[in-house]
């Protein structure tokens, strides 16, 4: 095999500290990158993202793949993109996949949990094999400066108000929709993230409720107010920035971002990956870049990873019977 496959694209080993992502790596002056050959010769393993190219979940793969290779230095990496039903068809490509491929699925929650509930699915995980977590999004109320300072002022507005959000099914939707009955802001969802946090900066909605990469890079440089974060405590990230449990609202909601394998996938290449992910989750320069990103390292082995996973399935399921986030279909 002398070229990549379609859609692959090799992620080279990361040098040096401060080397923070895939396209800094490309770009590095004499950085010595070996060829698909001889990385295939090396230690082979695939990346499979449910998403496409410059997707957000991509982003993050490519940026993680380096520390991975780094922990585990005989591994070498390809990006693979299957995108296709938010993420649903690569799930079937992973469990359908030879067994000794090396094959690991990127895996974010709650989002693709939703969408096997939105399609009438199955839990993933009762097809592949959870692995581990490494990455916490906290969610985060965000407003115009000059809006409503705090939640307290928010709750003043009543009906008056409107609470954005990212599209339904994401992590940052759900989040705002535990709002109801404590803070009385009629909802309002918008295509994307981007969306949300625009209507929020030039005043078209009282507050957006977004994950807290979307926001840390304008709240850092003032084009947003913080107005409280759902997490059980301060994040170091926005120490300054109260907890919505501080201010008389007791949510705490997050994303997680991990990995999953084949059920059959070997042993002794499950156990490598395990170490290498918790050596990534406790590497320094992994977690500054995760300070940049709005992220937080949090590292959760296979029973953990899970036992989250199913909780978060069952809660989406009935809530899905309850009251859907989407019209049902005919």
């Amino acid at each position: 095999m002398t070229g990549p496959r379609p859609g692959a694209a090799a992620v080279p080993p990361l040098r040096r500290r401060g080397l923070l992502g895939l396209g800094a790596a490309l770009s590095l002056p004499g950085l010595a990158l070996p060829s698909l050959a001889q990385a295939t010769r090396r230690n082979p393993a695939e990346l499979l993202v449910g998403a496409p190219p410059g997707s957000a979940v991509d982003l993050w793969a490519r940026g993680v793949a380096p520390f991975l290779e780094r922990a585990l230095p005989r591994l070498t990496l390809a990006v693979r993109n299957h995108p296709g039903r938010s993420g649903l068809d690569s799930v079937s490509v992973l469990a359908e996949s030879d067994a000794s491929r090396r094959v690991i699925g990127v895996v974010t929650t709650p989002l693709l949990l939703a969408r096997a509930v939105e399609n009438g699915e199955p839990f993933p995980g009762t097809r592949i094999a959870p692995l581990a977590a490494v990455v916490e999004e906290s969610m985060v109320l965000v407003g115009a400066h000059g809006g409503p300072a705090d939640v307290a002022a928010l709750r003043e507005l009543g009906d008056r108000g409107t609470l954005g959000t990212p599209a339904p099914g994401s992590a940052a939707h759900f989040a705002a929709s535990r709002l109801d009955g404590r803070l009385d802001l009629p909802r309002f969802a918008f295509p994307s993230a981007a969306a949300a946090r625009q209507a929020a900066m030039a005043g078209h909605v009282a507050a957006a409720m977004l994950p807290l990469p979307d926001a840390i890079g304008f709240l850092r440089e003032g084009k947003l107010h913080g107005i409280g974060i759902a997490a059980a405590r301060r994040s170091p990230l926005l120490p300054d920035l109260a907890t919505l449990k501080e201010q008389a609202v007791d949510l705490v909601a997050s994303a997680q971002r991990g990995f999953a394998l084949n059920p059959e996938a070997p042993e002794a290449f499950r156990e490598a990956l395990l170490r290498g992910l918790e050596g990534v989750a406790a590497d320094p320069d992994f977690a500054e870049q995760c300070a940049n990103r709005g992220q937080t390292p949090r590292f959760l082995g296979p029973e953990p990873w899970g036992r989250l996973l199913a909780r978060a399935d069952a809660e989406l399921r009935r809530r899905w019977a309850e009251e859907p986030w989407l019209p049902r279909r005919a």
